[in-house]
């Protein structure tokens, strides 16, 4: 489904580190920290995964026992989980069946009625969100944003980067992902002041080397081998982007018997981390993803509904209607970073085969 693009420029990258006897946090993190910032035109810190820069951000922000996290239904279960470890109370969203993305006037409707601490906006497959409207209902209701940008790292809101507003944005750098350092992630902010207390936390709540500790905090740090892997990725970026935008074109032009996730105008740039396929039925889905496996081609059925997660028994008291249809009809494409010509047209050639 996905595969990462490790070159020799990286091998040589990590091999310095390792020659030069300090592969821990240090001076490579501090210089892809620095290049991310200018890349995002935002403040950015680095952690050791996309669920650390969720914890950490949410830490950040106060979130525990007495708080409520709205998140949407239809993501990866990690986005509600991670709240939930920190104790918080889960109010799940139904989707948007063009964009599925969080519907953000059933989102709306909820917080209109009861107060709510923080909203997780997800970027489903590095498709953003309307970002301006979000601001709007945050100012209207009093809710802090936090977006979940894992799967959007280069994609564009309005011809602006996520990650380059002023809530905070988390990104993943896990060896799926547009760009990777294996494992790792990080948060941007234009908020300074949260910046400053994420990199305490992250260092498990201290500001400065020593033992006096401001916050509560845990060992959240990426590693200088990881992060010498960030920065050659990161100079590859662009053509990263340049390859997906082109192979989901030809996806969405060849393919004639599915549908696709709709890319509403305010979208500029879509990284496309991942591409989803929309059955018109479950046995259809079923089908396609049968005939894949047969030819040992590697595409997921999308995720179960958080609301339906058999880890998550208090949420099955919500109904979110439009993930729970649409999961069922929902499946991922592979799309990477070194698909080969001939492998898109094979997957085209399956699907419409069905």
């Amino acid at each position: 489904m996905a595969k990462p693009d490790i070159g020799k420029e990286e091998i040589d990258a990590v091999r310095k580190v390792i020659e030069s006897g300090w592969i821990g946090q240090g001076e490579i993190t501090k210089k892809f920290e620095n290049e991310l910032e200018n890349y995002l035109n935002s403040n950015a810190v680095t952690v050791n995964s996309g669920s650390s820069a969720i914890m950490c951000s949410l830490l950040a922000m106060g979130v525990n026992s007495l708080s409520t996290v709205v998140v949407p239904s239809f993501t990866f279960l990690v986005t509600a989980s991670i709240p939930k470890i920190l104790g918080a109370k889960i109010i799940p969203v139904d989707m948007n069946r063009e964009t599925l993305n969080m519907d953000l006037d059933e989102l709306e409707k909820i917080v209109k009625r009861q107060k709510v601490d923080v909203v997780i906006i997800v970027d489903v497959g590095g498709m953003p969100n309307d970002i301006d409207k979000i601001k709007q209902l945050s100012k209207k209701y009093k809710f802090t944003i936090l977006e979940d940008a894992a799967e959007a790292f280069g994609s564009e809101y309005k011809n602006k980067k996520i990650g380059s507003f002023q809530h905070t944005t988390i990104f993943s750098f896990h060896i799926a992902k547009l760009i990777t350092t294996i494992e790792g992630g990080c948060i941007s902010s234009k908020n300074k002041t949260i910046i400053k207390k994420i990199k305490a936390i992250k260092d498990i709540g201290r500001e400065k080397p020593g033992y006096v500790h401001k916050y509560i905090g845990s060992n959240f740090r990426i590693t200088d081998l990881q992060t010498a892997i960030g920065r050659i990725q990161l100079k590859k970026v662009d053509g990263y982007i340049k390859k997906r935008t082109s192979i989901a074109e030809k996806y969405r032009a060849k393919i004639n018997n599915i549908g696709f996730q709709s890319s509403p105008s305010y979208v500029t740039k879509n990284g496309n981390m991942l591409f989803f396929g929309i059955a018109k039925n479950e046995k259809m889905k079923k089908e396609i993803l049968n005939t894949f496996w047969k030819e040992k081609i590697d595409s997921r059925a999308s995720w179960l509904p958080v609301n339906l997660q058999p880890c998550n028994k208090e949420l099955y008291k919500y109904k979110c209607k439009n993930s729970e249809n649409n999961y069922k009809k929902i499946f991922t494409i592979p799309i990477y970073n070194t698909i080969k010509n001939s492998e898109v047209d094979k997957i085209i050639n399956i699907i419409n085969s069905i």
